[in-house]
């Protein structure tokens, strides 16, 4: 999650920048993490989660996420405030109503992969 240091009382936001000609999700979320934090995440721990068209801004919209084991090695951003949450605290922040969208749908989908893995069964 990052806020602008524009307007600190603006909203947190996750990181985001647009994709390069051909360039995945995945690829796209590996570079941005490397040019704002100064980190290489291997390919292997960034998973797809899903994507839509954002009418909004009229492009396509993609949500990743990333197994970190220790976010201690991550660098401070110097034109964004930048912080690692919990589930339970990032549904606590001043969030976009698309931000928050984003977040929980992402965590439904990542709790169904996460049981359909270990052969769980599905409530619907």
């Amino acid at each position: 999650m990052q806020q602008s240091t524009l307007d600190p009382s603006s909203l947190w936001s996750l990181f985001g920048k647009q994709g390069l000609y051909k360039e995945s999700p995945e690829v796209t979320f590996q570079r941005v993490i490397y040019d704002l934090l100064h980190v290489r995440l291997p390919l292997a721990t960034i998973y797809p989660v899903y994507t839509y068209f954002y009418k909004d801004i009229h492009k396509d919209h993609a949500v990743v996420y990333a197994e970190v084991e220790d976010t201690k090695r991550f660098s401070s951003l110097k034109t964004a405030k930048c912080a690692w949450f919990t589930l339970k605290q990032v549904l606590k922040l001043d969030l976009s109503e698309q931000t928050r969208q984003d977040i929980t749908v992402g965590q439904r989908v990542i709790n169904a992969k996460m049981r359909k893995s270990l052969g769980l069964q599905t409530l619907e």
